[in-house]
């Protein structure tokens, strides 16, 4: 162990005139400490009165009392690092505000921002769409945003402090959270993370002793438990064999010279600290909280060690300010925050018109790029029945030498390429990375492994571990630090070996990386792919082998992709790495060697919209990925055997979903046949009948006008799926299900 826990608090406490005596700040710096502290507090107590009269709605978590911890820290940093903020974040907006606010007015602007946000109101710094937990200036203040979840701001600041890292950039990263959220596993994932990477982060960690009502080491009160057998809460760093530090946290001043330490390790080392603050919140957790934890005794003596009289009797007491000039800077504050406190009143409401802007980033292709890749699909499939012919009446002994001699026969006439999906997926990586140096790759063994399904196979050795990186089994950590480094302007592909460990870093994915746009007014983007796989087929059982894309495309924000043929896994992963929005790209486990044409020239399909991959005008079966191919299967047997012509959509996007193309074909077939490898209930193949039911041609006519027979649902059934082939088999759709349910809409 490289590194003893240090508490500052046993050390003498800082002078002023030492501060200033070393060029650490000016007066007139510590003077703007000062009144940073007295606009927090006074803006806290405003909000705590404004939720009483009903002016300010919903849940508030008030910062008063911690003003040093947020001043200090945020005064210790330089402009352009980045800050990451909690649900009880007024503080750090506030001093992270003032830090870029250009003069009074720039000032009065900023808290004029923040109270019309917790307002609601149009001329919020989020437009009234985050409100207290969110609030952030997330375009112009390096501010990543607060959560309204605990511990969920760790992970994106490692991210954003790794992408800092990547970029080369020199800039730190602070991460404020309290001591209830560092008993969760995001907790021990963050700093697990940052510390193996080594990233410039300085972790701080503000130990107000509750986390709601539970002390975090002990009360006196009877019928209280406590929530960590430690007091101290630095000594978690000896764990990750980083530099755990104590600071008084009432003493803005001790906070600055931990921070500014910290901040310069991080800097020039790349190491991160932990410091954790000791302070103490003057309020409840909420305006609801009776506070029956705590005795008054307790909250006497903290009182009396107030952040703000701490200071102001150091500034009298070293004879550098007098009282009249304090209480000028006092007013000052207190005007301030009335003047923000009248703004929000007389700030207009957001219009309720403008309720769907900015969940996703707008993505336009042009038509030309459209009719391309419908004329190549339609090349690659014609490829492709060349391929199969050609293996089918091969002489070669060998699958190898009749897939070289197919293959041949396939670039003779069509100029393409045969490739698994496994190796369209590589390619697509690497062609991204190597056009884009802000590509960069992570998670759970793709760098030297080459990933569970060597989906990664050979990018470490082009790459190098700057760009392609091995992490922890850390699922949540790796799908925020994702959301991090994309805020921060670089391009993460992260991938989650399983569909199904992406419950454990739903959070991270929903609640940041899908909410993040949206939830700070439309002024962050999000421009990362969260690479995984689902499906059964390889009897590994109900952990290994769901297939949960429903549960992405409940959520705004997240765009998901399902390819099915080694051309569309290529051209969506390409397109999907370009997009500004967070893409969920999900393969099949079990087409990784699935093979087929994919063209030489450099290429992306639009995302969005689907493929027909065989005509017809009989019925529509509507399918994507695995099940898009069985579809195909289906619809020749159908066509040799019954007389009947399918048409197949493989819808390719599952969100955005291209419902035109759907439609149009059931306009002309009078009968639609979904088909889904995922759940029955709330699943893809009932929201696409929904939609299409809905669907208005513009003509006055609703697709139910159309529909000759009831929609066909074919999916999973209601069973967790299970391990044994026969009964994993069972539990899917067919290509024979799928031919008897196609007889069935046509009547025979």
């Amino acid at each position: 162990m490289e590194h003893a826990i240090e508490d500052t608090r046993k050390q003498p406490v800082p002078k002023v005139k030492d501060l200033i005596g070393k060029d650490l700040i000016t007066l007139e710096t510590a003077k703007d400490w000062l009144r940073t502290m007295y606009e927090i507090r006074f803006f806290e107590e405003k909000v705590f009165d404004l939720l009483g009269q009903n002016v300010i709605k919903g849940a508030s978590h008030l910062y008063a009392g911690e003003e040093a911890v947020a001043t200090g820290a945020i005064a210790a940093i330089e402009h352009g690092d980045v800050i990451g903020s909690t649900h009880r974040g007024h503080g750090h907006c506030g001093a992270i505000g003032n830090k870029y606010a250009d003069g009074d007015k720039a000032r009065q602007d900023h808290w004029n921002a923040m109270m019309a946000e917790l307002m609601g109101r149009e001329t919020g710094y989020c437009k009234g769409r985050g409100g207290s937990m969110h609030i952030a200036e997330v375009e112009r203040q390096n501010n990543l945003g607060s959560t309204g979840i605990v511990g969920g701001n760790q992970p994106p600041a490692v991210g954003a402090a790794l992408a800092e890292k990547y970029k080369k950039s020199g800039k730190v990263v602070l991460s404020f959270f309290g001591d209830g959220s560092t008993n969760t596993g995001t907790f021990h994932e963050s700093m697990n993370m940052a510390s193996t990477l080594k990233v410039p982060l300085v972790a701080i960690i503000e130990n107000n002793l509750y986390g709601m009502s539970v002390p975090f080491s002990g009360s006196e009160v009877d019928g209280t438990l406590c929530a960590s057998n430690i007091e101290d809460i630095a000594v978690r760093a000896v764990a990750y064999n980083v530099p755990g530090v104590i600071v008084d946290g009432q003493d803005p001043a001790a906070v600055f010279l931990a921070v500014q330490k910290a901040a310069e390790r991080a800097r020039t080392e790349n190491r991160m600290t932990i410091i954790e603050a000791k302070t103490y919140r003057w309020y409840g957790h909420s305006r609801s909280d009776p506070r029956a934890y705590r005795t008054k005794a307790e909250e006497k003596a903290w009182h009396e060690r107030d952040p703000i009289t701490v200071w102001r009797n150091r500034l009298v007491g070293e004879k550098l300010c007098t009282e009249a000039e304090l209480d000028a800077i006092k007013d000052t504050a207190f005007n301030t925050i009335e003047t923000a406190t009248q703004f929000g009143v007389d700030s207009p409401w957001p219009n309720g018109a403008d309720v769907a802007k900015d969940v996703y980033v707008e993505e336009t292709y042009p038509g030309a790029l459209i009719e391309t890749d419908k004329a190549t699909s339609t090349k690659v499939m014609e490829a492709s029945k060349v391929f199969d012919s050609a293996m089918a009446s091969s002489t070669a002994k060998t699958k190898k030498e009749r897939t070289e001699e197919a293959s041949a026969a396939v670039k003779s006439q069509f100029g393409m390429d045969v490739m698994t999906i496994g190796q369209a997926v590589v390619a697509a990586q690497a062609e991204e990375m190597r056009r884009d140096e802000r590509v960069f790759l992570f998670g759970e063994d793709v760098g030297l492994y080459g990933g569970a399904y060597q989906a990664t196979r050979g990018l470490l050795t082009e790459f190098g571990t700057d760009r392609v990186i091995d992490t922890a089994i850390s699922e949540a950590a790796i799908a925020g630090a994702a959301v991090g480094a994309a805020l921060r302007g670089v391009r993460p592909i992260a991938e989650i070996m399983y569909v199904d460990f992406l419950t454990i870093a739903m959070d991270q994915l929903v609640h940041v990386g899908a909410y993040n746009r949206y939830m700070f007014g439309g002024k962050a983007k999000v421009p990362m792919v969260l690479r995984t796989e689902g499906g059964v087929g390889r009897c590994i059982a109900a952990h290994h082998s769901e297939s949960l894309e429903a549960w992405l495309m409940h959520t705004p924000g997240l765009y998901v992709v399902m390819p099915s043929t080694p051309y569309d896994a290529k051209g969506l992963l390409k397109a999907a790495i370009r997009s500004d929005n967070p893409v969920v790209f999900i393969e099949h486990k079990a087409t990784y060697g699935q093979v087929g044409p994919v063209p030489t020239d450099d290429y992306i399909i639009p995302l969005g919209a689907a493929d027909i991959k065989r005509p017809g005008n009989d019925a529509t079966i509507v399918s994507y990925s695995r099940m898009a191919m069985w579809a195909l299967d289906a619809a020749k047997i159908l066509a040799e055997q019954h007389g009947i012509d399918a048409e197949v959509i493989d819808v390719r996007t599952l969100k955005p979903l291209d419902m035109k193309t759907i439609a149009e074909s059931v306009k002309k077939t009078g009968r639609l046949i979904t088909v889904s490898e995922g759940f029955g209930w709330c699943g893809v193949g009932r929201e696409i009948a929904g939609q299409f039911m809905e669907y208005d041609f513009g003509d006055g006519s609703r697709g139910f006008d159309y529909l000759d027979c009831g929609p066909i649902n074919m999916a999973a059934l209601d069973v967790p799926p299970p391990m044994s082939e026969p009964l994993e088999n069972a539990s899917i759709p067919s290509v024979e299900r799928i031919v008897e349910a196609v007889k069935q809409s046509v009547g025979q």
